[in-house]
């Protein structure tokens, strides 16, 4: 007999069902407050959107998910979305579940008065956006880096057997010496592209990330850090040789901090994208870029999107 599961929506007293999926599904810890804020996106004027599948013994068995955000195109802003993490328990998958949680996510999002949803899906996801969820593979993220000639940090790690707070710790200093930055539009914005809406509300709600703003000379610079990168999510730069000047004081913080390379995502046919092609090396990794559209307001293929528009940055 085939088993049988109830579908609910997310709801703020059910992260904990999501954070055991995410155990379950990615052998990934997070914690109640971080999921608490990546899911509140009521600023943007809907909230938990999403299901979780749970089995007859009232175990959670999948969820599905979006994330709603804003986007400019023209003089108009739309409420759209971002898929989120599709996370299935390894004893509930080959179920379909994945799809009956998408499909039932999208009649919400309509009713939601969402106008589309995109997405960055990995290889695994890729085939079943596309297939069974009508999604139309439309650009594509470029993945550049620039060397940075440093110690690595993450020598002095693996030789000493040292624990990454120190470095943590280390990069919050040198960070806490720049000044902090304002809110800007993105770096894409040209009048003919359709981007996220960089508001002071996104700003403020994409702290449920570690990442910082903060002046660098005349700029202002999105950005965060792990081990080998110093991470670029969008710079407010509009021309080459300012583009350049970003890129060399970014080199310096990456080099006080260890980090031997800056790392920035980008959308193909974007002057982010030409700068990067010609002063940076672009890596092998290219991530497609997908989404469905419910209402036709914004061509899917007009949108364009920097590292920061990820909802992992």
């Amino acid at each position: 007999m085939n088993p049988v599961y109830s579908i609910e929506r997310v709801t703020k007293n059910r992260l904990v069902d999501v954070q055991f999926l995410y155990k379950a599904a990615f052998n990934k810890d997070v914690d109640i407050p971080f999921l608490t804020n990546k899911f509140s996106t009521e600023v943007f004027g809907s909230s938990y959107v999403g299901y979780i599948a749970y089995a007859e013994n009232g175990e959670p068995a999948a969820f599905y998910g979006v994330f709603p955000c804003m986007v400019e195109f023209g003089n108009e802003t739309y409420l759209s979305a971002q898929s989120g993490d599709t996370m299935t328990h390894p004893t509930h998958q080959g179920k379909g579940l994945f799809t009956a949680l998408a499909l039932k996510t999208y009649e919400l999002c309509r009713e939601e008065g969402i106008h589309l949803v995109f997405g960055f899906p990995n290889q695994n996801s890729y085939p079943g956006f596309v297939k069974k969820l009508g999604w139309s593979h439309f650009d594509d993220l470029q993945a550049y880096e620039i060397r940075v000639r440093c110690l690595p940090w993450i020598r002095i790690k693996n030789t000493f057997k040292l624990p990454q707070s120190i470095h943590n710790k280390w990069c919050a200093f040198i960070f806490s010496l720049l000044r902090n930055g304002q809110p800007f539009h993105s770096s894409l914005k040209n009048g003919s592209h359709a981007v996220i809406d960089h508001s002071a509300d996104f700003f403020t709600y994409k702290r449920y990330s570690d990442s910082k703003v903060k002046q660098i000379g005349r700029h202002t610079v999105w950005f965060k850090h792990d081990d080998l990168f110093l991470i670029l999510g969008d710079m407010n730069c509009s021309s080459e040789s300012e583009f350049l000047n970003v890129v060399k004081r970014m080199k310096r913080i990456a080099f006080l901090c260890g980090l031997p390379h800056l790392r920035m995502h980008c959308s193909t046919g974007t002057e982010m994208d030409k700068w990067f092609k010609k002063y940076g090396n672009p890596l092998e990794a290219t991530y497609p870029v997908g989404g469905i559209n419910f209402s036709n307001e914004i061509p899917l293929e007009l949108l364009k999107f920097t590292t920061a528009d990820n909802d992992t940055f």
